[in-house]
């Protein structure tokens, strides 16, 4: 299963806030994921990483996590 980071699926930075209501629906739905330790010149510290198949299902609103019932795009 491929683990990923939201800034990996992204191709930016997620941001606290999207980053926190990932790992809600996350918790939610009994997915697993992992935590990796990153250091660069913007960030330093844990981040998540979920399988590939969560965070496409989750972006594609397969999971209607969105509160504004709009779909959460990215890119």
């Amino acid at each position: 299963m491929e683990m990923i980071s939201l800034y990996d699926y992204l191709g930016r930075a997620a941001g606290s806030d999207l980053g926190k209501q990932v790992a809600t629906a996350a918790a939610k739905a009994g997915v697993k994921h992992e935590i990796r330790e990153v250091s660069n010149t913007k960030y330093t510290g844990p981040i998540m990483l979920y399988p590939k198949s969560f965070l496409e299902l989750y972006f594609k609103g397969g999971l209607n996590e969105s509160t504004n019932g709009k779909q959460m795009l990215f890119g």
